[in-house]
């Protein structure tokens, strides 16, 4: 039987389907509400804390392509961190300590007051002696990438949203005992939020894309407080955790202690801001220094008849443009043939492919050239790369190239100049531009200087890859006697 629907019968059933419709949705709006209250119930003795201390060790994936030390089997390393907060004040004093590879240290402080914002280092690696200002939005980042470690700290905003009705929205999850709470932050801005019922405790929040899905477990009270311990973090669609965090200690304070919002006496080295603009001079005959106002990065050439060969390979492609373009200007006639890369980081080898579209030739030794085939970022462009193997102790065009197995990377080599008694090396010497020694010396440096010794290398400055371009004898020297 066909039925017609009459004016009068479409709007009745129209009218159905809206109060349908709205009744369902006042009933979802009503779970939601009612999910939230139950969760602000749940972490009450948590609301009031806004002045925290934590400590926690955590792994890192995300920049071990700079620090492996076989590409085959890239290492993962090791960070501890220590810090105290006060969410009210907006103070925050930031601890952390990374521990690379061949027993390098890098030991540094991030802290705000109530007008300031610094960034030095305790170890005295990269920046010496110096200390930089932040912004006062810097406790902002600070923060929301500290309470991320923390489930009870990190549900917060639900708590804090106006309109739940409007912003918040709950979905029953697909496995039995866990609801997701949806929250709009704004029109491209879109949280989820993970509970399991039995017991009710955040499993993990998704923040979508680059700002990385967060996994919670392993929950443990500890003086009356229930938090979870270990986190797994996901970035830019990882499927295996960039991060994994081990919150070891919380504990509830006052305020931050005042003397660690201040930057320690002796900190007043000064390194002049990177500008991006590049020069060039002759520091022996035909050989060339390039670099900028800071040493932020460092690359030697030397001029062989009509040809040109780049000591130091750059750390992305805009720096490669600006180099090569630098050189050619200053020789218009003569030919850039060769980039030199010491070993396979990708902050030494990120700038290859504007070399290689130059037709340029790539100098590096056999590990190396292995891990630069093997480096995704050049999958797509790999057949058009050309290499020439070095060897060690061999010598071309007048440079002699050293191979050195050693604890920074499988193999690392460096150049020396005879003739001037310069050296090219990139990570075996790490000395900062105000020429401040380390407190912990890598296993490689050593290893590095014990070469050079039992060589008999008569040496004049060592240029470094990054931070200091001019390194003595005196300060080598004064560097190995560290740890002696």
């Amino acid at each position: 039987m066909k039925v017609n629907l009459t004016r009068y019968s479409r709007t009745f059933v129209f009218a159905c389907l809206t109060f349908f419709n709205i009744t369902i949705s006042t009933a979802l709006a009503a779970e939601a509400e009612e999910f939230v209250a139950k969760l602000k119930t749940h972490y009450q003795k948590t609301l009031s804390i806004n002045a925290f201390t934590l400590n926690q060790h955590f792994t890192n994936k995300q920049y071990r392509d700079l620090n492996y030390w076989d590409y085959k089997t890239p290492n993962v390393y090791m960070s501890v961190r220590s810090a105290e907060v006060d969410l009210a004040r907006k103070h925050f004093y930031d601890n952390d300590i990374l521990y690379y590879a061949g027993g390098r240290l890098y030991d540094r402080v991030k802290m705000q007051n109530n007008t300031e914002s610094f960034f030095y280092e305790r170890s005295a690696t990269t920046i010496g002696k110096a200390s930089f200002k932040r912004g006062m939005d810097y406790f902002d980042i600070f923060k929301n990438h500290i309470v991320m470690n923390f489930d009870f700290l990190a549900v917060r905003p639900l708590f804090e949203e106006a309109n739940i009705e409007e912003n918040i929205t709950l979905h029953q999850d697909s496995i039995p005992g866990n609801t997701t709470l949806t929250h709009k932050i704004s029109d491209d801005n879109v949280i989820d939020y993970k509970f399991s019922h039995n017991p009710l405790q955040l499993v993990s929040i998704n923040k979508g894309g680059q700002s990385g899905i967060f996994v919670y477990s392993d929950y443990q009270t500890t003086r009356g407080l229930t938090y979870a311990r270990t986190v797994h973090k996901y970035f830019e669609g990882t499927t295996e955790p960039t991060y994994i965090t081990f919150n070891d200690h919380f504990g509830i304070i006052d305020k931050v202690d005042p003397g660690k919002l201040q930057v320690p006496e002796g900190y007043n080295s000064k390194i002049p801001k990177w500008d991006g603009v590049l020069v060039s001079k002759e520091i022996a005959q035909d050989l060339y220094l390039v670099t900028d106002a800071s040493a932020y990065q460092n690359s030697l050439f030397k001029v062989n008849g009509d040809k040109i060969a780049v000591y130091g390979a750059t750390e992305d492609s805009d720096l490669a443009e600006k180099t090569i373009k630098l050189i050619l200007e200053k020789f218009p006639n003569k030919k850039i043939t060769s980039v030199y890369v010491t070993h396979p980081h990708g902050d030494q080898i990120d700038g290859l492919k504007v070399f290689v579209d130059q037709g340029i030739e790539i100098l590096a030794d056999e590990y190396s050239i292995s891990a630069i085939k093997a480096y995704p970022r050049f999958a797509d462009d790999i057949t058009r790369f050309k290499f020439q193997t070095i060897e060690h102790e061999q010598v071309i065009d007048g440079a002699h190239f050293y191979v050195l197995e050693n604890m920074h990377s499988k193999r690392q080599s460096f150049v020396y100049f005879k003739d001037s008694g310069i050296i090219f090396q990139a990570d075996f010497l790490h000395i900062p531009y105000d020429n401040t020694i380390a407190k912990v010396i890598p296993s490689y440096t050593k290893t590095f200087i014990d070469f050079v010794r039992s060589k008999q290398l008569k040496v004049n400055r060592i240029v470094a890859f990054k931070h200091n371009n001019n390194i003595s004898v005196d300060i080598m020297n004064k560097t190995y006697d560290v740890n002696m």
